[in-house]
């Protein structure tokens, strides 16, 4: 049996919160986590997750199933999905110094500290470099003046046999972040953290160019969204993309998906309804946060976006145990999918993308018919008006706007729009939460 003992802090202040032990043995793999005594009387302290309250003792954690993580919730959460995994294995097969199979603590650091998801941080012991980190507290994260370097490297990255002093790189940027798809962490102008997101090799569709303006887009119907732009390297578009949890000096904010807000151990199979009794007890204002979900699964419905599932929603910690929702993020519009929600909206067994069905639980989100039938109808009528000028000020052409038609028009829109007039002139909807800092939460 091979056991792994690792320290949890928090934050820029590195303020030690616990012990992680992780444990494999045939396949099998566990993990306990406990507090310290000093987090645990630290007034600013607070729940991880919460399902891991602020009590003495030790917390057990275990896969449920081949798809479910035996870490800690929040720890998970900074963990890479399909694309950071498959780097990592590359790399680990190119080096050649390991012949088991990597376990999930293998996975959790071999994450740079520096541009790891969320406040977590790592490391073996007291006063020992944080884990994966460059000596002398530098980092490995590039400026976005590399960005054409960056997009040669990811591009070998991509290949099945990829060349070694590219592959490791890659690892070093490319991993701290989740989804399928090809990006890294850049340094932009400004000096904050940011993602880049890059054309894949695989690639049909010019996919970094719809996410900037579905990004845009959401913002423009009044949805929390990061900053999002392109830009090129080497011919091809990249998706620039603000990260959330760092504010502008650069602290950490606490970060948590809706997978681990609920506590389930996959992330599809649940339901907004499940996230709304979630965000009732545990949101910094329920009432405003529960309109901003109905409005983003309204959002989704109306541009067709079928990858909803819990990891692709969030929360941001606001500080007296109280979060926040997360600005959208991973939002891409799919004109070629069957319009089916991964996360439903009330009965998991129904995951329909339905424009009636979210209507018939406007209530469930505290909110009337008639406000209902106004927030849907309105963002209906902005994103028809305004979705084909955000593609083209995102550089998409004439033949490229019309292969992403069918995910802005069709009957679930046309539904929506008639639940109130177009609107004369714009149709924009200013958020009633504009003026809030997303990153404004307790540093530590």
């Amino acid at each position: 049996m091979a056991q792994t003992k690792l320290q949890v802090c928090i934050g820029d202040t590195a303020q030690e919160v616990g012990t992680l032990w992780f444990e494999s043995a045939g396949g099998r793999e566990h993990s306990v986590f406990e507090y310290f005594d000093s987090w645990l009387n630290h007034p600013r302290a607070f729940a991880l997750a919460p399902g891991m309250p602020l009590n003495p003792g030790q917390m057990f954690f275990k896969a449920a199933n081949e798809h479910a993580s035996p870490l800690p919730p929040p720890l998970a959460d900074t963990t890479p999905d399909s694309w950071g995994r498959n780097i990592i294995r590359k790399d680990a097969r190119t080096r050649g110094d390991r012949s088991a199979p990597l376990t999930e603590i293998d996975i959790l650091m071999t994450v740079d500290d520096f541009s790891r998801i969320g406040a977590l941080r790592l490391r073996t012991e007291e006063g020992a470099p944080f884990l994966a980190s460059e000596p002398s507290g530098r980092h490995p994260i590039p400026p976005l003046l590399h960005l054409d370097q960056l997009g040669h490297l990811i591009s070998e990255a991509e290949k099945d046999e990829p060349e070694m002093t590219a592959l490791r790189r890659v690892r070093q940027i490319g991993t701290a972040l989740g989804g399928a798809r090809p990006k890294c962490s850049v340094i932009d102008h400004d000096g904050r953290l940011t993602i880049a997101k890059f054309t894949s090799r695989h690639d049909t569709y010019p996919v970094e160019r719809a996410e900037v303006m579905t990004l845009n887009l959401a913002k423009l119907c009044g949805l929390r969204t990061p900053a999002a732009r392109v830009e090129m390297s080497g011919g091809l578009p990249v998706a620039v993309i603000e990260r959330f949890d760092r504010s502008a000096s650069g602290g950490r904010a606490s970060y948590l998906s809706a997978q681990s807000m609920l506590e389930a151990n996959v992330a599809v199979g649940s339901s907004y309804v499940q996230l709304a009794d979630a965000i009732r007890v545990n949101a910094l204002t329920p009432p405003g946060e529960l309109r901003e979900l109905f409005s983003r699964i309204a959002f989704t419905i109306l541009v067709s976006n079928v990858d909803d599932h819990l990891k692709n929603h969030g929360f941001l910690y606001k500080g007296n145990g109280q979060w926040q929702l997360s600005p959208v993020f991973d939002v891409n519009p799919a004109p070629e999918r069957f319009k089916e929600l991964k996360t439903a909206i009330g009965d998991p067994a129904v995951p329909d993308a339905s424009i009636s069905l979210l209507m018939d639980y406007a209530f469930y989100f505290e909110l009337s018919e008639d406000a209902a039938a106004k927030l849907i109808g309105e963002m209906a009528h902005t994103i028809e008006g305004n979705w084909q000028g955000l593609a083209r000020q995102a550089g998409m052409n004439g033949a490229e706007i019309n292969i992403y038609k069918p995910a802005f028009d069709h009957k679930e829109a046309l539904e929506a729009r008639a639940l109130v007039k177009a609107p004369e002139g714009s149709a924009s909807r200013q958020n009633e939460d504009e003026a809030l800092d997303f990153n404004s939460g307790p540093s530590l």
